[in-house]
């Protein structure tokens, strides 16, 4: 690794120890020195001069890749351990998983390319997300529109052209059921195969996985997720919010969101970091998106581009029906578009409409049928043979009737 990457790496490291281990500055600097003296086997009794040269990058730092090859803290008393305070020992723990991490995920140089000439569209991830999300063009149209930017900008910093950042926060607002969380996956992917992003290691997390279990913990937490991740996923980032007048957010939420604003604005640019939640163009008591950023604006302000989700309509509620029977390797019997429309018509129209996953609901009502169906058969048929047995058996179990899909609906309606 040539010098120039190793100080930046380095550099990275102790920063994130400083940060992990809650060591100041002045004192970081002497645990440092005294790290390589410990690994080099040497005393720690001389005196080190306590001046403003000491937060300069010294020699013995470009061990690091040595000290990360060679050091192994798993056993119990070993020599850092022994002749490193408790703090001390923590910032060289901290050090060292950071170092190692990245040096395990970084792209060799011989390696790296420049932005692939690879159209959003052209992506394997893109085709995956059009076979497997019904509809929404719209928000198909914004991934492939974003893809195209990052690419652009990419293109722009190989040609060492002055480039102003473009930051990668996002937020994928709409009703529920809508693919929300799923396309966000896809688009990582897309992102993934232009090769836009440093890595492809991915955390999904919901807002109230944020917080850690002791108080003084969460940002900790929340660091570190960001820290290990290339792509991080925040599902329902409103939950950590308490919007009950009579009660004030909890304080791990409060840390949870105050190391949310620090790690989006940190990370903006080498991270690809979704919001994904309710809004959009649903009623107010549901928009819980658009509140929480209202109410949250150092994270609002740090999102870039938002991505919509429509609901969806009646038409498109049988085509994911069928794709969800399909994945299931159920038949439809022939008909069952007339049987599901006319619900899925009164559906669309509920206030509480829950989009694709009332066709999964659907789905599951169906099947409980076709097993209870599928029982009584099975008790009252005598076979001539198991061979027909297991042909007749292997034909009921991978078809859904029209009466089967009425009695669901029926079920489905009574709750």
């Amino acid at each position: 690794m040539e010098e120039k990457k190793l100080k930046e790496l380095e550099q990275r490291s102790f920063e994130n120890a400083m940060y992990v281990s809650k060591t100041p500055s002045e004192e970081a600097s002497l645990t440092i020195q005294k790290i390589y003296a410990v690994y080099k086997n040497q005393g720690f009794d001389f005196a080190i001069i306590n001046d403003s040269s000491i937060m300069k990058f010294n020699h013995d730092r470009l061990k690091f890749l040595e000290l990360l090859a060679n050091t192994d803290i798993s056993e119990v008393g070993n020599k850092f351990e022994k002749r490193l305070s408790v703090q001390e020992y923590e910032f060289l723990k901290a050090y060292l998983e950071y170092g190692k991490y990245h040096l395990e995920h970084q792209i060799p140089e011989r390696q790296k390319k420049k932005c692939m000439d690879v159209s959003p569209k052209q992506t394997a991830a893109y085709h995956r997300l059009c076979q497997n999300v019904i509809g929404q063009q719209e928000m198909k149209h914004t991934l492939c529109k974003l893809g195209a930017v990052y690419q652009f900008a990419k293109k722009r910093e190989d040609y060492h052209l002055p480039t102003p950042p473009i930051h990668k926060v996002l937020a994928f607002i709409g009703p529920p059921g809508t693919a929300k969380t799923t396309s966000a996956r896809y688009f990582a992917e897309m992102m993934i195969e232009e090769e836009l992003l440093s890595g492809g290691s991915l955390a999904y997390i919901t807002g109230t996985q944020l917080k850690a279990k002791y108080v003084g913990q969460t940002s900790d937490k929340v660091h570190q997720i960001f820290e290990t991740n290339d792509i991080i996923i925040i599902d329902e980032a409103y939950s950590l919010v308490n919007y009950n007048e009579t009660e004030r957010t909890d304080n791990f939420s409060q840390e949870a969101l105050a190391q949310l604003c620090i790690e989006v604005e940190e990370h903006s640019h080498d991270k690809l970091i979704i919001f994904a939640g309710y809004g959009g163009d649903i009623n107010e008591k549901n928009n819980k998106m658009k509140r929480f950023l209202d109410e949250n604006p150092g994270i609002a302000s740090r999102i870039t581009f938002t991505v919509h989700f429509s609901p969806y309509t009646a038409k498109e509620m049988l085509d994911i029906f069928e794709v969800l029977a399909n994945n299931a390797t159920f038949r439809l019997e022939k008909g069952w578009e007339n049987v599901l429309l006319p619900f899925f018509e009164q559906r669309v129209k509920d206030e509480n409409f829950g989009n694709g996953r009332e066709a999964r609901r659907l789905l599951e009502h169906t099947m409980a049928v076709a097993a209870e169906r599928f029982m009584e058969w099975q008790e009252s048929t005598i076979f001539k043979s198991q061979i027909v047995k297991e042909k007749e058996e292997r034909q009921r179990l991978s078809l859904l009737t029209c009466e089967d899909l009425q009695t669901a609906i029926q079920e489905f309606i009574r709750g």
